[in-house]
This record gives C-alpha cells, structure tokens and sequence, in this order.
C-alpha cells in the first residue's frame, strides 16, 4: 500500500513538473496591427500558461508587463517600436523558456476600419441645440482615431468657432493630471502618501494638532477633513503657500481619514507640499514633470502664484488626450517613462470605498475615487444601451462641462470640451459611449 501511495504521489509530480515546463501559448494580441508614429500604447496578450513572471517581448526587447489574469497579459509598447513599417515578433518569455510567435504589423495606413458616421451624426445633433460649441477626441493604440470640432463658444463677449485647438477652463478636470504629477514624487521616493504631511511642509506651514496625522493619500482623495475656502478661487493676492496656510488654520469637517467629501482644499495643500519637497513654484513642477515631457501647449494653470490644483486648469482636447494616453499606456509617453506602473495601478485602485459619505457629484453613477479619477460603477455600465463596456472607466469631469474618460477593457480614451455644466457633458457621454464601444468591438 505505501509502495502504491509513493508511486501515486511521484506520478503526480512528475505530472506538475511537466505543466510547469510546458511553454506560454498565445492565441491573440490586441491590437494585431498599429500605425507608424503612435506613441506608447499598452498591448493585451491573450494565451494560456502564462506564469507569474512571464513577460511579454517584441524583436527580443523586453516590455514592462503585468499579469491581469491567469491567460492574459497587458504590457506597453514604447513609440520606438512603432516607428517604421514591418511585423513586428511578439512572444512571451518565463525563465527563458519562449511562446510561440505572433505578428504585430506595424502599417504607414491607419490601423482599423472605423466607421463614425454615427458618432458624427449624434454629435451635430447637439450643436446648437444643447450646446453651443464643442470640440471631441478619441484616442487608442498610441493615435487619434476620431477628432471634431462644432459649433462656437464664446469669450470676451465675442463669438469664435470652435476647433480641436480651441482652449477652455476645465474645471475639475484638472485634479487627474495634478494628481498624476504629484504621483512622479512618490516613485521618486521623495514623497511618502502614507506619512503625515507635517513631515513636508516644516518650514512652509504650520501644522495645528488637530491635523497633524492627515496624509498626502487623504489630501489626494477628498477624505482630509480640511474645509472649503474660497481663498482657491484668489488668483491676483494670494499664492499657493499663504492659501496652504489658511486652510491649514480652519476648523476641520471631520476627522481626517473618516469620511469622504468632495472639494479642492485638499489638493490644494497637496500642490503646498509639492512646492515644499521641490523648491519650484506648482507651474514650474508640473512643467518639468509632465508639460515638457508630453510636449503640452495648451495645457496650463495659468500665470499666478496660486494656481488652483483641483480646478483652475484650461485645455484644448489634444493636450488632454496626451495626458491620458500617458495614463493608459501604463505611464509612458512615447519612449519616456512618466509613472511606475505601481503608480499606475495604484491610481484606479478605489480609495473611497465604504467611507460616509459627505458631499460627492459621483453618486450612484460615480461610486469609486482614486487621484483625482471617478471610478463607473459595475451596476450603471450595465444599466447603459448596447454595447456596453464592462469597465473600468475612469473619468475626471469638471463644472463646465469638460468630459474626459479612459475605458480600460477597449483601450481607449475620450475627452469632450464644451463650456456648460456638468451635467450637459454627461448627458452627451451617454449616448455617444454605445456609438464608441461598437466601434471599437468592430475593431479589436
């Protein structure tokens, strides 16, 4: 009987032995086919025996990979790779034991047989109807696919027409690309989310007691406690560093990490504390850190001393897109490495989660946070007409109007401009969102 039970127990590792040697399969890439120029783009590797540091290599170059499950891997193709025409081999590599090939065709022609005729047409359904003006974009695989721009919008009591260059106020569309900045700091590892905040700001405000032990993760996901203040909207008398101070110095809503409530005070002495760790002004940070490398030029907070991290920004959509195709392609922006891919996933990990709720836009629609993204929840995507995305969708709306979102099951992202409210933008998402997927599920 023992003989048989040592026989049993052998042939059942020689059985595990024998699948763990077994080499990753691929039975699909998504994209299959790009075009030259494209920036970083993340590419999904579908197969089977994928092991758990299994990496994804294209031409013997090995890319910055993640295993999302257990027959699938996503990994980010840098600009470099896309740069001429021909088929690119991809394969993917476990203990230098290799896959089997599939081709990645690089193309002069644009990648995918899109059809926007749909889109185009809902789109001037609500110009001049609902809106006097807009402008929209999509991106995915590294290039705009989809660009318009309709109608006008008006400045200076003046009518002009709106184009995809056309600048706006973004309102709290700027907290995703401020928090992506403040984010490089932590891979840097001059900034710690989970250390008091007090620790940083020594010798450019005083910390009261009450807040001693609020973070840089509280700041940065509305659960600080600090309150509002209207010294965020003074961008002629005041800086960024005397407005930190003021905030600092009010009463607190409730105790820092118990509750979430939406608002700018936190970010704002978020941007404080980037001054303090840096010694440059917010504007000359983001520049270096995010601006120059993405190569922005309409992006900005404006030229004041107080710019307003959580809300002050002005954009055009092709500035925007580059930020978030930045985000999507795991932090690379073409050959340039903006964010860890840590920072990357940490960024759509959920940070509101089952806190009380005090004050949120999202409600039931947006139930998620995380640095400055809203997170779709699962129950409302379902509810939305056919096609539907399974998400994640992260978004980042602000006041006027200003829509932009990135879908991480297609792999693409969209931000539309006009100058309303809120409320107008969303209502444009959702029905342009079906038009969009069904593209995109015609074009893997």
């Amino acid at each position: 009987m023992l003989n048989r039970f040592i026989l049993l127990v052998a042939f059942s590792l020689v059985i595990s032995l024998d699948a763990a040697a077994q080499n990753s399969r691929i039975y699909s890439i998504a994209p299959n086919q790009i075009q030259t120029g494209a920036t970083a783009f993340p590419i999904v590797v579908s197969g089977s025996n994928f092991k758990k540091n299994s990496v994804v290599q294209i031409n013997g170059a090995t890319l910055d990979t993640v295993r999302t499950a257990w027959n699938q891997l996503r990994a980010t193709v840098p600009a470099s790779l896309a740069a001429s025409a021909g088929n690119l081999e991809v394969k993917v590599v476990w203990k230098n034991r290799a896959s089997n090939a599939a081709n990645l065709t690089v193309s002069s022609s644009p990648a995918g047989n899109y059809n926007w005729a749909a889109l185009a047409a809902k789109l001037q359904s609500f110009v001049p109807g609902t809106v006097d003006g807009l402008s929209f974009m999509i991106s995915r695989h590294g290039k705009t696919i989809y660009s318009t721009a309709l109608g006008t919008y008006r400045a200076n009591n003046q009518n002009f027409p709106f184009t995809t260059a056309t600048s706006l106020p973004i309102a709290s569309s700027t907290k995703m690309p401020s928090m992506l900045a403040i984010m490089t700091l932590v891979d840097e590892g001059r900034l710690n989310l989970d250390a008091p905040v007090s620790t940083y700001l020594n010798g450019y405000a005083t910390v009261p007691a009450d807040k001693a032990n609020i973070t840089m993760r509280m700041l940065m996901n509305h659960t600080s406690g600090v309150a509002d203040d209207n010294c965020l909207g003074n961008q002629t008398t005041t800086t960024l560093q005397a407005c930190t101070q003021r905030i600092l110095n009010a009463p607190l809503e409730f105790a820092p990490g118990t509750k979430f409530a939406y608002g700018g005070t936190g970010m704002h002495i978020a941007g404080g504390v980037v001054e303090a760790i840096t010694g440059e002004s917010w504007n000359s940070f983001f520049a270096r850190k995010v601006g120059t490398p993405l190569g922005l030029t309409r992006f900005t907070y404006t030229n004041t001393n107080n710019p307003r991290i959580a809300g002050g920004a002005n954009s055009d959509v092709g500035d925007y897109t580059r930020i978030m195709q930045t985000y999507l392609a795991g932090g690379v922006f073409g050959n340039t490495r903006i964010l860890s891919l840590a920072r990357y996933y940490e960024m759509q990990t959920d940070q509101k989660r089952d806190l009380p709720v005090v004050n949120s836009p999202g409600g039931t629609t947006l139930t998620g946070y995380s640095f400055g993204w809203w997170h779709s929840s699962a129950a409302y995507l379902q509810s939305q007409p056919q096609p539907q995305t399974p998400g994640l969708e992260l978004s980042d709306q602000g006041a006027f109007g200003c829509t932009p979102w990135i879908d991480l099951d297609s792999n693409y992202t969209a931000v539309l401009l006009i100058n309303d409210r809120t409320s107008t933008g969303t209502t444009i998402w959702n029905q342009i969102r079906p038009l969009i997927i069904e593209q995109m599920r015609n074009n893997p």
